[in-house]
């Protein structure tokens, strides 16, 4: 069986994904933001191997997220499925980049970098990745814009479009030793998506069991896959790699920390 590490799984994608995997006779560690969320999650989740606590919106905080995972081993398939949907600017004190953007974008970055290289890298985004406006990838982090023209919806798109480069930049660079994709898990009913979603949790979580456990050919990389095990056509702009280093160096600046080839 494998050992799987998933991000965000106090509730949601990643909390059901948990269990049927735990259920399935795999290792499993939780994720949670809080000591009050690691809680709920270990209850909801009997037979996970553990939760680690983190507030992914902090870089010191992430930071050591990656060394108490690396602690446990390495292992077989990360899911970086945390993430932030709506909400205020939030200017993070360490960084001063949006809560929203550290956390889809700059918080996947510094775990992919810093955890122990797993066989497979599942990095969540979402097909709103289309309906990014700053593909130019100029000024990600809003330090230039500011709070005053923050609006949280298009922030959220951009993030899932410059995420994905970030996966991709990771797959170009990986490629055979790793397999490093994407996944729009659906638009469901959870806290994030809100109670008028169309889409199945399980769907999503199908997905989610197949790319942890390996069950598909494991020389794609750079894929992006979608509900219910299957395989998208992403924006072309997600394999333009000019792109993908623009939004690598963005990364590079805030954390210091370079993609390990």
């Amino acid at each position: 069986m494998t050992r799987i590490l998933i991000t965000g799984s106090a509730d949601g994608f990643g909390l059901e994904a948990a269990r049927q995997l735990v259920q399935r006779g795999h290792t499993v560690y939780l994720h949670a933001r809080n000591q009050d969320r690691a809680d709920h999650a270990q209850a909801s989740c009997p037979g996970a191997a553990g939760v680690l606590t983190a507030d992914l919106s902090n870089l010191e905080a992430t930071r050591r997220l990656a060394e108490e995972a690396n602690a446990i081993g390495t292992f077989d398939a990360v899911i970086l499925n945390a993430g932030m949907l709506s909400g205020p600017f939030r200017k993070t004190p360490d960084t001063g980049i949006p809560a929203m953007v550290f956390v889809n974008v700059v918080a996947p970055y510094i775990l992919a970098c810093l955890l122990h290289r797993p066989k497979r890298l599942i990095i969540i985004s979402s097909q709103l990745h289309r309906s990014a406006s700053n593909t130019a990838v100029e000024d990600i982090f809003w330090r230039e814009r500011g709070e005053r023209t923050f609006q949280d919806f298009q922030a959220y798109c951009d993030s899932k479009f410059h995420v994905m480069l970030i996966a991709n930049a990771f797959a170009r660079l990986w490629q055979g030793t790793s397999s490093v994709v994407s996944v729009h898990p659906g638009w469901v009913a959870t806290k994030l998506g809100g109670a008028g979603a169309p889409d199945r949790l399980e769907d999503g979580v199908e997905t989610y069991v197949m790319l942890a456990e390996g069950e598909y050919d494991q020389g794609i990389t750079g894929a992006y896959f979608e509900p219910k095990r299957k395989r998208g056509s992403a924006l072309l702009a997600t394999q333009d790699v000019a792109l993908q280093e623009k939004a690598v160096r963005a990364c590079e600046e805030v954390t210091g920390l370079k993609i390990p080839v």
